[in-house]
């Protein structure tokens, strides 16, 4: 009888702690949703024994680019392929690759045979931070 007595008393009390718990974990589902869309960054790496190692379609290649965890530098010659951000909801095996379904890399000739990427043309970019370096003597 005295824990009816004990919750007629504090039903409102328990009724606003239970609505305070639940929605703060509707509040931390979404901000972990959130920040589940975070930029990676990959680096291009050529083919090992490439000719033409900074090649348009070896650019292209998703498979190409490998996951960093710094891009490249901004401040020297934007030559050939160096770096991008890509969103972490457009890559597979847990952010490890870039998913070519998703990003498709745009890229501009330095010279013969020899290509940066572009900026994405995308309305809604597939990669951001497009970084080129100096192309090695």
């Amino acid at each position: 009888m005295k824990a009816i007595s004990f919750i007629k008393k504090h039903a409102s009390v328990m009724l606003a702690g239970a609505a305070i718990i639940g929605f703060s974990s509707f509040k931390v589902i979404k901000l972990n949703n959130e920040n589940k869309d975070t930029d990676l960054i990959f680096t291009y790496v050529s083919p090992a024994g490439s000719p033409a190692p900074y090649s348009d379609t070896n650019v292209k290649n998703t498979a190409n680019w490998q996951r960093s965890s710094t891009s490249c530098s901004d401040s020297e010659d934007q030559d050939v392929a160096c770096s991008i951000a890509v969103p972490s909801t457009s890559t597979m095996n847990s952010g490890n690759n870039i998913d070519p379904s998703k990003v498709t890399i745009e890229t501009f000739q330095h010279s013969t045979n020899n290509y940066g990427v572009s900026p994405s043309s995308a309305s809604t970019p597939e990669y951001n931070d497009p970084l080129n370096k100096p192309l090695d003597p």
